[in-house]
């Protein structure tokens, strides 16, 4: 069994669930009406939304008159990573180790990071049309990062136990495979193969 392809899957199934728990209570509301298990249901997971997020209602999105859990970039953010750790996840990425783009990853958290900086400055203040078209972009970017993120943290723990064993020769090649992961300024883009 691939660890970090199951840790990743683990991660997949945890943001796609929280991707759709977002429209639980418009769903139970739509189905149901304001019964009571509805209303239930709904405040559970406005109390769970509510550790992760403002959920101001001027902020946050309306289907048939009842407010989503979360505000409007963060709607955006949540199916955005749940969306491209999917495709990641199909692609083969998770167990595989690659190469960060550290410019791409910055492009991808810019128009969040502008929209809401200006908006906290006092320039501007932000549409929630605008919230989920710059939220999206940061969520696929996260969802990179997570993909990224699993092999490389693994391949830090893997040069951690080859350094506690004394066998130097193998840490060397692990840290190589780390840097190429890492580094933005190495020459080649091949990740070395593992050692045995």
């Amino acid at each position: 069994m691939d660890i970090k392809r199951a840790l990743f899957d683990i991660i997949v199934v945890i943001y796609v669930a929280i991707a759709a728990a977002i429209f639980i209570p418009w769903m139970l509301f739509s189905i149901l009406g304001p019964a009571p298990l509805a209303i239930a249901i709904s405040d559970a997971v406005f109390r769970f939304f509510s550790l992760f997020c403002h959920q101001l209602p001027w902020r946050s999105l309306f289907f048939n008159g009842v407010q989503m859990p979360v505000c409007a970039r963060c709607a955006s953010i949540y199916v955005a990573t749940a969306l491209g750790l999917a495709f990641f996840r199909i692609r083969g990425y998770g167990g595989r180790e690659f190469r960060m783009s550290w410019p791409l990853l910055i492009l991808l958290f810019v128009p969040t990071g502008v929209d809401g900086f200006t908006q906290y400055l006092g320039l501007r203040e932000s549409t929630n049309l605008l919230r989920l078209i710059t939220g999206f972009p940061y969520g696929l970017g996260y969802a990179y990062l997570l993909a990224w993120a699993v092999p490389f943290t693994w391949a830090l723990l893997e040069l951690v136990a080859t350094a506690m064993r004394g066998d130097g020769e193998n840490a060397k090649l692990v840290l190589q495979r780390i840097k190429s992961m890492a580094w933005p300024f190495t020459r080649s883009a091949r990740i070395p193969p593992r050692s045995s």
